[in-house]
């Protein structure tokens, strides 16, 4: 009788689980070069600000991590939002990689450019 309950749940619950990985849908991202900031803004629907969240945030600049953020919830239902320091010149290549608490991840990136191009 057990082994049939592990069966089951084997079958119809695990199978759920990546279901509710909702790794983030969309990441924009804006570098300021004269501020030497990133501004990451990211669509993520959650449906509870502190059980499905972006928790973490991996900046790369060229290939090489320059932060690594830890998060404990979300401000917004939506999305996700930071502004991080970060140093690059014209033509460096940032990355960002997003991981939701839930699962999943998502990165986008971009090339600097000069200001006004």
């Amino acid at each position: 009788m057990r082994k049939i309950l592990l069966s089951l749940i084997c079958v119809l619950i695990l199978p759920i689980a990546p279901c509710l990985a909702t790794p983030p849908t969309s990441i924009d991202l804006t570098y300021d070069m004269d501020k030497g900031s990133l501004h990451v803004e990211a669509v993520h629907p959650s449906f509870n600000l502190v059980k499905s969240y972006v928790r973490l945030m991996e900046v790369y600049v060229n290939d090489n991590q320059v932060q690594s953020k830890n998060y404990t919830m979300q401000n917004d239902y939506n999305k996700f939002m930071d502004d991080v320091p970060v140093t690059a010149q014209v033509g460096d290549v940032i990355k960002v990689d997003l991981f939701c608490s839930l699962g999943g991840e998502l990165a986008q990136e971009i090339t600097v450019a000069k200001k006004g191009s």
